[in-house]
């Protein structure tokens, strides 16, 4: 494999779009709790996606957009499938910027992710996306805390 030159970085660390088939950001996927498949070139879910990353590739963030009727859990919106910073800004004004793509995107609508407690590394799981406004709304069939953010409930 070649080495790929890095981005040039018109705009100092913030997000920009890449693809689910992004190289560098296929490799920091791999080291995120909730990869599936390490190694595989793919890293996003199929459907409607939005993958960001930073220049430097130390922060990667995908959105899905998710077909509400085949959701099995009924959640519907835009669902944060992976968040990886390993940079040195704070996640919570990442999560603020990605939330801006977001709508920019596709327009204004509920956001949810799911926070597996037992598989990060923290003593407040969740506690960036609480800093960016998210709050719980309850946890998974399997026990990961559900969090949300313009859902019309009150925070």
């Amino acid at each position: 494999m070649t080495a790929v030159a890095p981005l040039l970085d018109l705009w100092p660390n913030q997000l920009v779009r890449t693809t689910h088939m992004d190289w560098d950001m296929s490799r920091l996927a791999d080291r995120h709790y909730s990869r599936r498949t390490p190694r595989a070139r793919q890293f996003a879910y199929s459907g409607r996606k939005l993958v960001l990353r930073d220049s430097l590739g130390e922060v990667l963030w995908v959105w899905v957009y998710p077909d509400a009727s085949l959701r099995m859990d009924g959640q519907t919106g835009y669902n944060n499938a992976i968040f990886r910073n390993e940079s040195l800004r704070l996640s919570s004004e990442i999560i603020l910027e990605a939330e801006q793509h977001a709508i920019n995107y596709w327009g204004p609508n509920r956001m949810f992710t799911y926070i597996d407690g037992r598989k990060v590394r923290s003593s407040n799981p969740g506690y960036c996306y609480l800093m960016a406004g998210w709050h719980p709304h309850g946890k998974s069939k399997t026990g990961k805390r559900l969090l949300v953010k313009y859902d019309g409930c009150p925070t």
